[in-house]
């Protein structure tokens, strides 16, 4: 790692981790204990104050049962002909019953609408908060219906309030089913008790809880039931998702950057669920407080470290590393400009221009070296092109000299051409790249000699990328490679003997393959080494091709060789893309 990494590691851990852990350690998890213990004081509290809630079910679930048994209840079933009086004074007399068992907002009433006929003077319910109604369209109500279903058990559903409710205002109700299971054809009715949410909302307000908390009862479609909030009865409680479903436990939610701590109980006696809504800001906000001052004071601290680290940075680490950077990046010969020196007077700035006196130097050592170098490698070429073996020139002069005793001038003349053709390109008026063209002019010269002066009949296949043409290559480098492939190859195959010259582009450079279907088997590894040097008294052809390649374009271009699956060798030559522009 370099410098500004390892402070970087350094201020990490011995600085940034061990100051929040202490933080976190002091803050969060005493925040959370005391979040853990408040939240089962509360759900104990949740417990018992549902359990006081349920005793108050049972408590209006007797006097239904008790209403339920009266005479004056049971005379309203009695389906004996009578005159109109005496149906006014059975209704006078349970109406009165009601009346007396209703109190402020908490009413009783009965729906019995099978026997309207027989109490016209009735008034319906929407003039009397309490006593017997017999309105024909309560039947088809929900409640009405879910009361008959449950058949005398009391359940709890939310209704619109008797009485003058031009508002429609919502109420809890406790409704019991009143018809006589021995007898189908006597009449169906339901008691119902309404303002059940007040009875429940007086119980639950004398339970203190913190400022902006919430005590809500549900039924188990989280319909509220009651609350101490001014929360709409029978509307949907809109709870998490994450405890959405919840029947019981303590929860916390943090929602539009606010935390919230619910706490809920499930009692199975009366189907409903009591829930405690309460801001963790108010259980814990003296601490919460506190940790906002070292939340602050953390901020500043950090703030303070980060000027003091950029301030190193800036001053000592980062030249440090610039000037590392540059001695890495520096190529010997790449002269440097004068934003690199810098003015200062401290141990920084003496190393930093000392480095760059240095480079100086160094440069005009490699400029210098360079120069000899080039000098030495112009020879060294020299020394190679002119030790390409001339027997070409011997055989083919006597292969002139064969044919103009026995043939007319015609084709003595095409191989004389032929010849002043290759001795043109071989010189190339001194230079030692020519394009790809003229290469291959040289190869076309010479597999003619060939073919007309051993009377070989091979085929010959031309594949040649237009665009590689203008590339240049170092020349007389291809005659060597295709002389193996005609004598190692395919010299005593006639007809059957085929040769492959294929140019193309790959990415930024030429790959020329030339391919042969001879018979013979070709050791590869003997080539390689002879390519290698090993066998320096071998193949100096090849050698002489390979060297000349590197010495052109660099170690990473030459010669290899493989083996063609459809039998016969291949000879692969990689040289850069140069063109004369480049030169």
């Amino acid at each position: 790692m370099n410098l500004i990494q390892k402070l970087i590691v350094f201020f990490i851990l011995l600085i940034v981790i061990p100051v929040l852990l202490a933080y976190w350690i002091v803050s969060v998890k005493v925040a959370k204990i005391t979040e853990g213990q408040m939240g089962d004081t509360l759900f104990q509290l949740v417990k018992t104050s549902h359990h006081t809630l349920d005793r108050d079910i049972v408590s209006v679930d007797g006097a239904t049962e008790r209403l339920m048994i009266s005479p004056e209840t049971r005379q309203m079933f009695d389906m004996t002909p009578m005159s109109e009086y005496d149906h006014l004074q059975k209704y006078l007399v349970l109406d009165k019953l009601l009346t007396n068992y209703s109190k402020n907002l908490v009413n009783y009433s009965v729906f019995i609408p099978q026997i309207t006929n027989e109490f016209p003077f009735a008034p319906p319910s929407d003039v009397k908060a309490n006593g017997v109604f017999f309105s024909c369209d309560i039947s088809s109500s929900s409640w009405f219906q879910d009361a008959l279903n449950a058949k005398g058990t009391g359940i709890i559903r939310i209704m619109n309030r008797t009485g003058d409710n031009r508002a429609g205002i919502k109420t809890a109700a406790y409704i019991r089913s009143m018809n006589n299971y021995l007898d189908d054809n006597s009449p169906k009715g339901v008691l119902v008790m309404t303002g059940l949410d007040e009875l429940m909302r007086k119980d639950l307000e004398t339970l203190k809880i913190p400022k902006d908390g919430q005590i809500v009862l549900l039924n188990k479609g989280n319909i509220v039931l009651a609350n101490t909030s001014n929360i709409e009865i029978g509307s949907t409680f809109k709870l998490p998702q994450t405890i959405f479903r919840s029947t019981e436990g303590v929860f916390i939610d943090r929602e539009e950057g606010k935390s919230w701590l619910y706490a809920i109980n499930s009692s199975t006696n009366s189907g409903t669920k009591l829930l405690f809504k309460i801001p963790i800001s108010s259980i814990i906000g003296e601490h919460e407080a506190m940790r906002e001052l070292v939340n602050y004071l953390m901020i500043v601290y950090f703030c303070i470290l980060l000027i003091a680290i950029l301030y190193f940075l800036r001053h000592i680490l980062s030249p440090l590393s610039r000037l590392a950077r540059l001695s890495r990046s520096f190529e010997p010969g790449r002269p440097l400009t004068n934003e690199y020196m810098v003015n200062r007077k401290d141990e920084i700035g003496l190393l930093n221009n000392a480095f760059f006196d240095m480079t100086k130097r160094l440069n005009q050592t490699i400029h210098d070296k360079y120069e000899l170098e080039l000098k030495h490698k112009e020879a060294e070429l020299t020394i190679l092109h002119s030790q390409i073996n001339p027997h070409l020139l011997y055989n083919t002069l006597e292969s002139i000299f064969w044919r103009t005793s026995i043939e007319g001038n015609t084709e003595s003349a095409e191989m004389i051409r032929d010849l002043s053709l290759l001795m043109r390109i071989g010189l190339s008026r001194g230079k030692t790249l020519i394009p790809i063209s003229e290469e291959l002019n040289h190869i076309e010269a010479y597999l003619r000699l060939q073919l007309k002066r051993n009377n070989y009949s091979f085929a010959i296949h031309w594949e040649i990328e237009e665009e590689t043409k203008s590339y240049l290559i170092p020349k007389v480098v291809l005659q060597p490679l295709v002389e193996n492939s005609i004598i190692h190859g395919i010299r005593k195959m006639e007809k059957d003997g085929q040769l492959w010259i294929k140019i193309n582009m790959v990415e930024n450079k030429i790959m020329i393959l030339i391919e042969d279907n001879g018979y013979k088997a070709v050791n590869l590894s003997k080539l390689n080494d002879i390519l290698k040097g090993t066998l320096p008294d071998e193949g100096y052809g090849m050698i002489n091709v390979n060297k000349r390649i590197k010495l052109h374009f660099g170690e990473h271009y030459g010669l290899s060789f493989e083996h063609r699956s459809e039998g016969g060798t291949r000879v692969i030559l990689i040289i850069a893309a140069t063109s004369s522009d480049e030169i």
